[in-house]
């Protein structure tokens, strides 16, 4: 009996960190349908299609686990493999806990400074993407630990944004509701930062590890 063809586990992940940055674009899709009123369309369809495409990058995770189960051999150690999914997932997770916490706080009016942040969010999703479509190539890459550094770099970008709007959020706004709804907001969006970052720190740990 022919015996099954090996997982890619590469283009595995790859395929997973898709989802999380169509994740992102969707986040920034749904802001730009924010107007002073309120969200210009049907907000619980537009979430729904975000929880799809959340969904979808969950089957892909699923399927990396099974696969690890089943592999003889693999390109790297399985912790890694495994880590790098589940850091995926998170990511993935965080991204759609802020857009569902727009309905949830019953957001009406956006504040400036969340284009920064969703905007940044994007950047670190297509940097992840970038690392995983180098990491296959670890043992000899040239550009691998620049594109992790890169990643590093809109981390430390995202913890600015995230203390200058906290401050201009207690300094300027009076209503504590707002107050309230907005620092956790902010929290989750600072969330996807750190959980982009996980993702190079996971990467450059098996790329260390297993060289």
């Amino acid at each position: 009996m022919a015996r099954k063809k090996e997982a890619d586990f590469f283009e595995l992940l790859k395929e997973e960190m898709k989802y999380a940055s169509n994740l992102s674009k969707s986040l920034k899709e749904l802001l730009s349908n924010f107007k002073n009123d309120g969200y210009n369309g049907d907000l619980k369809e537009c979430l729904e299609n975000i929880h799809k495409i959340e969904h979808q990058g969950d089957e892909v995770q699923s399927k990396i686990v099974y696969e690890l189960n089943c592999a003889f051999i693999t390109p790297i150690d399985r912790e890694d493999i495994f880590t790098i999914a589940e850091n995926i997932d998170k990511a993935s997770n965080e991204i759609e806990d802020v857009a569902f916490r727009f309905w949830m706080f019953d957001i009406k009016r956006l504040r400036e400074d969340i284009v920064g942040f969703v905007e940044l969010i994007c950047k670190c999703c297509d940097k992840a993407e970038e690392i995983l479509s180098e990491l296959p190539n670890y043992k000899k890459s040239k550009s691998l630990f620049d594109l992790i550094k890169e990643m590093y770099s809109f981390e430390h970008q995202g913890d600015e944004i995230y203390r200058n709007a906290v401050r201009k959020l207690f300094v300027g706004e009076q209503n504590p509701v707002e107050i309230q709804k907005w620092r956790e907001l902010y929290h989750n969006l600072e969330n996807c930062f750190d959980s982009c970052r996980e993702i190079a720190a996971s990467v450059e740990r098996a790329a260390i590890k297993n060289s």
